[in-house]
């Protein structure tokens, strides 16, 4: 007996038969589907079935009539109908393949399940489990080759995104036209939270997600030595901590940011310790130590993602905690010291500098959810130690242009190695390699002593055996390290008074003589130029200039978060004044400025460098910090400047004041003064976190060099006009000795000071007016 081949046509007339009886709800769907498949192939028109079956039905022709208030015609009856699917069943079984016709069907069921979810997502609450359950539905149909138009799902990605990421209306715009229905549904497997109920990740991690997002589709990775991706991440939901707070009865804590700044900043300390130490709901610890169960031995890091944080508008940089946890030992060590990790970030939303940046951005009164991004740190084990062969920040913009040669919209690097925390906080004594990312190879400084003077000369890692986190030297890390991958691309040998990059991956001169320079990294590979094109297309997505935070392991790049990038006002050219009296000049400026103009300046904050250099006490240089944040406080409203020695906000008391946002909130400017007979050098501190308030807050900030020859400095000034303290700040008049509070107008009969800076011609003046 033969079988006789299927007739391709009983096939696919079997296939659509078929297909409605298992979705009969769906029928006038399908026939619709198979009609516009038909009409727009051009194999038969909308218009032609409508004739042919009017015609089958005996229904006589309708004259077309001009007047736009009668119908276009009558309106087809259940047997007209019949017979119009009939034809198009007919055309559909001539012209169509099974395969065609099956996804057909399937966009027909897609677009029933994003209509389905879409009436889920965009109610106003909804669980966790039943908006993943319809998520799931959807994205378990085949793909096939007819797709959903994506200007048809753009409201369902927007709901996503509005209940999984964050409200901010600016990311869900850039957000629903990159990130896809499925990415939703690998994201969903990666969030902690309870099912019942419902939270968001944040903008920390929402905005690595797009960006990740934007590069995979952009094509940059394609035969890429140094593919661009993200870290394996976790999200712990927004809204556990209110499941956290109430746990413990902490949510009179709410309140916290109502309080006097002062009383904020003298109680975050006790609060850090209430909230490590806090309990958390028996179903997130459980989520927790499966976690742990899956990512054994590798250190991890606990970082904020708040619903505030790294949108377009504002970013928070640095304000909230991120803790290293290096997860060695037995697991319920591992998973209490995870815990006490994400009870520290809490409380980090306490502290003094984030409830001030909000009341200055005008967000106090907005209720604070905290997510938590976890990420297993990046990197290798280099003996007792793990870190990324390096890491950093990049800009899409230069706002810190040393040469003629260097274009603002070329963007800029700060690159350290090992962990990135060098290169995005202020630390005494160590210096990033800044990088134009158009003249990679052109640097701040001239010769190889001043090369090595401003290089970096500590690593931070985290060590393993201890389960600490450390910051140890090059020859410390060579010692417990065979080899590092790279280290030729990152040193630079220092021998006979100049620098010389390795000749081969083979280094064999001593440790000592290696200064870290980025050098052969950045004149022999391509990193620079892929860098800068990677901002440019995240620049492109966003409409808006970035900031990416990043590290590498040698293998990949990965992309720690992205967010938009806050540059200082644009006021056009700067005119410095030419024949102002020597008595009425105050300073002048001649390397590393910024275009700006500070005017009608009426106090002045002085520390001067040699008194502070004299103070033995580390208790004293902390309490200076907190004296000229209460100056901050008392001279809120007012225009003032702060001047002080070597770096401000550093973590290294010696070699500054090390106030926080919260001590520099209200000034006008910030100076950092360096005298060489005291060894305070500043640091450019442009593409810090600590940079990025004095952006966010249009803050000019100068460097000065008063011992240079071509510099000009009035010590009378600044050392002999009258100290008003004890008017401004009367509990702090026994700081006299080191901090002066000048009242301008006071000692120079009614004038006030006037600062321009040229960024162009890199010259500062300031005079009194």
């Amino acid at each position: 007996m033969n079988d006789a081949a299927p007739n391709p046509r009983e096939s696919v007339d079997k296939c659509i038969v078929d297909r409605i009886k298992q979705h009969p709800l769906l029928e006038e769907r399908i026939y619709r589907q198979l009609l516009i498949a038909l009409h727009t192939r051009g194999i038969v028109s909308i218009d032609q079935i409508n004739r042919e079956s009017r015609e089958k039905a005996g229904i006589a022709h309708q004259n077309v009539t001009n007047n736009p208030n009668a119908p276009a015609e009558q309106r087809m009856d259940d047997s007209h109908l019949r017979i119009a699917n009939d034809l198009i069943r007919d055309y559909a079984c001539e012209h169509l393949s099974v395969a065609e016709v099956n996804d057909l069907v399937n966009l027909v069921l897609k677009r029933e399940e994003a209509q389905s979810l879409a009436d889920v997502a965009n109610l106003p609450s909804v669980s966790f489990r039943l908006l993943v359950e319809r998520l799931r539905r959807f994205t378990s149909l085949p793909l096939g080759e007819a797709r959903v138009d994506p200007s048809e799902m753009y409201g369902v990605r927007a709901a996503l995104a509005r209940h999984f990421i964050s409200d901010d209306l600016e990311f869900i715009g850039v957000a629903k036209q990159h990130l896809r229905v499925r990415d939703y549904d690998e994201l969903t497997k990666r969030i902690i939270g309870s099912d019942s109920s419902m939270g968001r990740i944040g903008g920390k991690a929402g905005g690595m997600i797009l960006a990740h997002r934007i590069i995979h589709e952009s094509g940059l990775n394609a035969g890429a030595d140094l593919p661009i991706t993200i870290p394996e991440s976790y999200y712990l939901r927004s809204d556990v901590i209110d499941q956290f707070l109430d746990l413990n009865g902490l949510s009179h804590y709410h309140n916290q940011k109502y309080k006097d700044i002062e009383e904020i900043a003298n109680e975050y300390p006790l609060i850090k310790g209430v909230f490590r130490n806090s309990a958390f709901p028996v179903e997130i610890v459980h989520q927790l130590r499966s976690l742990l169960e899956t990512i054994d031995g590798d250190p991890l890091i606990v970082r904020s993602s708040s619903l505030l944080e790294d949108r377009m508008s504002s970013a928070f940089s640095g304000k909230y905690d991120s803790i290293f946890v290096p997860n060695q030992g037995p697991l319920e060590l591992r998973l209490r010291a995870l815990l006490g990790a994400i009870g520290e970030v809490y409380a980090s939303t306490l502290g003094p500098d984030p409830i001030l940046y909000r009341r200055k951005h005008n967000l106090i009164d907005y209720v604070e959810e905290m997510a938590i991004l976890i990420q297993r740190v990046c990197g290798h084990r280099f003996g007792k130690y793990f870190m990324p062969i390096f890491a950093g920040v990049v800009f899409s913009r230069n706002e810190y242009r040393w040469s003629p040669r260097i274009k603002r919209e070329d963007g800029f690097a700060r690159m350290v190695m090992g962990l990135g925390t060098r290169a995005v906080d202020r630390v005494g004594g160590d210096y990033p390699r800044m990088v134009a990312l158009g003249a990679p190879t052109l640097r701040p400084e001239n010769s190889p002593n001043e090369i090595r003077a401003h290089s970096q000369r500590t690593i931070d890692v985290i060590n393993l055996e201890n389960n600490t986190f450390d910051s140890i030297t090059l020859p410390e890390l060579l010692k417990s390290a065979s080899s590092i991958p790279m280290l030729d691309k990152l040193v630079s040998i220092h021998r006979e008074g100049d620098l010389y990059s390795p000749a081969s991956k083979f280094i064999t001169d001593p440790p000592g003589s290696l200064c870290i320079t980025f050098d052969k990294m950045l004149k022999e590979t391509p990193l620079a130029e892929r860098i800068q094109e990677m901002l440019r297309r995240l620049e492109a997505a966003f409409g808006r200039p970035v900031d990416v935070e990043f590290c590498c392991d040698g293998e990949k790049f990965y992309m720690l978060q992205c967010r938009g990038q806050h540059q200082a006002a644009d006021i056009g050219h700067v005119d410095i004044p030419e024949g102002i009296p020597q008595d009425r000049i105050v300073f002048t400026a001649k390397k590393f400025v910024r275009t700006a103009l500070v005017s009608r300046i009426e106090y002045v904050v002085y520390i001067n460098s040699r008194v502070f250099n004299e103070i033995d006490s580390n208790e004293r240089r902390l309490a200076i910090a907190r004296v000229v944040g209460r100056i901050n406080t008392a001279l809120a409203g007012k225009r003032f400047i702060l001047a002080g020695p070597g770096r401000w906000g550093t973590t290294d008391i010696r070699l500054g004041v090390r106030v926080s946002y919260a001590d520099i909130s209200n000034a006008r400017m910030l100076i950092e003064i360096a005298r060489e007979r005291d060894g305070y050098v500043p640091e450019v501190s442009f593409g810090t976190h600590f940079f990025q308030d004095l952006v966010e807050d249009d803050i000019a900030y100068l460097p000065l060099y008063p011992d240079k020859p071509e510099y000009r400095f009035n010590e009378e000034f600044f050392n002999q006009s009258p100290n008003v303290i004890e008017s401004v700040s009367p509990r702090d008049a026994d700081f006299a000795g080191e901090v002066r509070v000048i009242h301008v107008p006071a000692f120079t009969g009614g004038k006030l000071l006037e600062i321009a800076m040229d960024g162009e011609s890199d010259r500062a003046l300031a005079y009194l007016k």
